[in-house]
């Protein structure tokens, strides 16, 4: 690892390892930066005791606490850890512990870099439930030695919104290894499928919109199946809205699928249909497969993946990667969804989405994250009040 000498103890935070972009994200790091870190003692502490659906690379050292999906416990029970592992320097992902991470690395006087994985503003709404989450952001975000923004968008808003300084933003997307995916897209579906079907995944949450999909697809009209992967809360409200729309036998919803590519890859097209986002993961990574795309154009993450030049306001937008849809509009997404099911449109982009994702390669991630610690550790070291690793670089 290019920023130090010597070794580091480097500490990765989140709040599990259960089904989820993010989480797949930090262990797809962790993986993909195992010879930059090979050299250095790093560590992955998880806040809560989830089952895990995500494998830790063998070379990083694993800690569960018990903090029960709460930011208080989540804080103490946190500040404990790192107290006893004394790192060089943390890194966190989703906001709970980001937060916890700010706290608790300031009152170790230890330096933390925090990652933004969605869009904030619309990933917590103007719900009054969800107030003190955003004031919980917009006051301790900004004392994070540095932010990585997991898109351009979510740095705007951070910035914008939340307080954080542009200067201590870096934009690093998520690393996708399109030769991974490939090799597990070759094995045997876990599930039974139709020989044509529209695929989407994620798990089953309100910020999904799995209900305008199905609503969507039902006004499309299209004679093949929706298979939805995942699981979650929303399943029997959106197990109810099938029934109502006479779809049954017709979207399928089979539930968690460790292993999602095999089908993915047969799909004849991948519909994300959520309401906010960050990076999502799972549309790159149907790119990848050479599945053609049609996603909503929610604040971040979607319309940048695309390379789209102008906002779906009302219509479909064909974008140079894919078709980019309003959010909500579900008469809108079942004209993309028909449009992206006529064969020649259908494989143009099946090339598109191959060349487009070989833009997300794991190597250029990896580089650009060492680059933040570089900085972060070589500013820790050169600090005074650092001699004996102490230090808190705040705004």
């Amino acid at each position: 690892m290019p920023m130090a000498n010597d070794k580091k103890r480097i500490v990765f935070v989140i709040n599990s390892l259960t089904g989820g972009g993010a989480e797949r994200a930090m262990t797809n790091l962790l993986a993909f930066a195992r010879d930059d870190l090979a050299n250095d003692d790093v560590h992955l502490v998880l806040l809560d005791q989830e089952p895990e659906r995500h494998e830790v690379d063998a070379s990083v050292q694993k800690t569960t606490l018990n903090a029960r999906h709460s930011l208080l416990p989540s804080l103490v029970q946190l500040h404990g850890a790192l107290k006893r592992l004394r790192p060089d320097v943390t890194v966190s992902f989703l906001t709970r512990s980001n937060c916890a991470n700010v706290v608790a690395s300031a009152l170790l006087r230890r330096p933390c870099v925090i990652s933004e994985r969605v869009h904030t503003s619309s990933h917590f709404g103007k719900r009054l439930a969800s107030l003190g989450s955003r004031l919980m952001v917009r006051l301790l975000y900004p004392w994070a030695d540095h932010v990585i923004a997991v898109s351009g968008n979510v740095k705007q808003d951070l910035v914008e919104n939340f307080g954080v300084p542009a200067e201590r933003i870096s934009v690093i997307g998520n690393g996708i290894s399109t030769d991974t995916i490939a090799g597990r897209a070759s094995e045997a579906p876990a599930i039974a499928l139709p020989d044509t079907f529209i695929a989407a995944a994620g798990r089953l949450v309100p910020t999904k919109n799995f209900a305008l999909l199905i609503e969507a697809y039902h006004r499309s009209g299209l004679p093949f199946p929706l298979v939805i992967l995942g699981e979650g809360p929303e399943r029997p409200k959106l197990a109810s809205l099938v029934e109502t729309l006479g779809l049954g036998g017709r979207v399928l919803m089979p539930g968690y699928v460790a292993n999602p590519y095999p089908v993915i890859r047969r799909a004849r097209m991948f519909v994300s249909s959520s309401n906010a986002e960050g990076f999502p993961n799972a549309l790159v990574e149907a790119m990848a497969l050479g599945c053609p795309v049609v996603a909503t154009d929610c604040e971040a993450g979607p319309a940048e993946i695309l390379d789209s030049a102008e906002r779906a306001d009302q219509e479909p937008i064909v974008a140079p990667y894919g078709i980019l849809v309003p959010v909500n509009a579900p008469q809108a997404l079942a004209r993309a969804m028909q449009m992206m099911a006529e064969e020649p449109m259908r494989l143009s982009f099946s090339l598109k989405a191959r060349q487009r994702a070989a833009d997300y390669a794991p190597d250029q991630v990896v580089k650009r994250y060492m680059a933040v610690l570089g900085t972060i550790l070589y500013k820790a070291e050169t600090t005074p009040a650092a001699a004996d690793g102490n230090v808190f670089l705040g705004p």
